[in-house]
C-alpha cells in the first residue's frame, strides 16, 4: 500500500508552494521529501522516522552524513505543525525523551550516556546543559552524551518539570545499594521508560504525537 497520497501530496505542496513556485531552494525540497518519507513512509513501508540514519541512508542510498543533515533541517523547518498542535520545542522534547528510553548507566559510575543520533534532541539538550551549567562530554563519541545523573535530572526537572521527575530521581537513589551491575542497569532503563511516559503526557499532546512516531506509543 503507498504511504497516505493525499496527506503526503497536500503537505509538500502545502510548503512548497507558500513562497510562490520555484521558491523553495533545493536543499530545503531535498529536507521537506525526508521529512515527508519519515511521516509516512516510501514504497509501502511504515514511517521511517523509527529507522536509524544508518539504516535510511542504505534504503535512499544517501550518505549518512547528508542524511543526518537533512534531518536536522527538516524537524527545524517543517517540524512545526500548527494544525496538530506540534512546535519545533515539542520535537525536541519529543526527541531528548526518545534517546532517554534508549539511554544506560556506566556501572562503575554515576554518568548516564545516551545515544542520540538526532542532531535537533543532541544539540538542544547540550543547550539546555550549558543553560543549567551542567558538565557533559562526546569526545569520544559524537552521537554518545556522556553527563552525570544529578546534571541530568536537573535539566529535565526543569524541561519537564519536578513533579515528573520525583519518581524517577527517588528510584535512582535506591539503585546506588543494587550492587549487581546489569541489574543497576536494567532497573534504570525500567525507571526512565515509565518517566518518559509520564513526561511525555504532561508535557502535551504535541510531545506525545511526535514520540509516537519515534518509538511507539508512549
Amino acid at each position: 500500500m503507498p504511504p497516505n497520497k493525499s496527506t503526503f501530496e497536500s503537505e509538500f505542496l502545502g510548503h512548497y508552494l507558500s513562497l510562490g513556485l520555484g521558491s523553495m531552494p533545493k536543499s530545503d525540497i531535498d529536507a521537506l521529501v525526508l521529512y515527508l518519507i519519515d511521516r509516512y513512509g516510501l514504497g509501502g513501508s511504515p514511517p521511517l522516522s523509527h529507522e536509524s540514519n544508518q539504516t535510511v541512508s542504505e534504503r535512499l542510498r544517501t550518505p549518512v552524513a547528508k542524511i543526518k543533515r537533512l534531518r536536522y533541517e527538516a524537524a527545524l523547518k517543517f517540524g512545526s505543525n500548527t494544525a496538530m498542535g506540534i512546535r519545533v520545542e515539542d520535537q525536541a522534547k519529543a526527541r531528548l525523551l526518545a534517546a532517554l528510553s534508549r539511554a544506560t548507566l556506566e556501572p562503575k559510575d554515576d554518568s548516564v550516556l545516551l545515544l542520540i543520533e538526532d542532531a535537533l534532541a543532541k544539540n538542544w539538550l547540550q543547550g539546555q546543559l550549558k543553560i543549567h551549567q551542567q558538565i557533559f562530554d562526546h569526545s569520544f563519541n559524537t552521537e554518545i552524551v556522556r553527563v552525570s545523573a544529578s546534571g541530568l535530572f536537573l535539566v529535565l526537572g526543569a524541561v519537564f518539570g519536578e513533579a515528573e521527575l520525583k519518581a524517577f530521581s527517588e528510584g535512582y537513589k535506591k539503585l546506588k545499594g543494587v550492587t549487581d551491575d546489569k541489574k543497576r542497569v536494567e532497573q534504570f532503563k525500567s525507571l526512565a521508560g515509565k518517566f518518559v511516559e509520564g513526561a511525555a503526557k504532561a508535557a502535551g499532546a504535541g510531545v506525545v504525537t511526535v514520540l509516537k512516531s519515534l518509538v511507539g506509543t508512549p
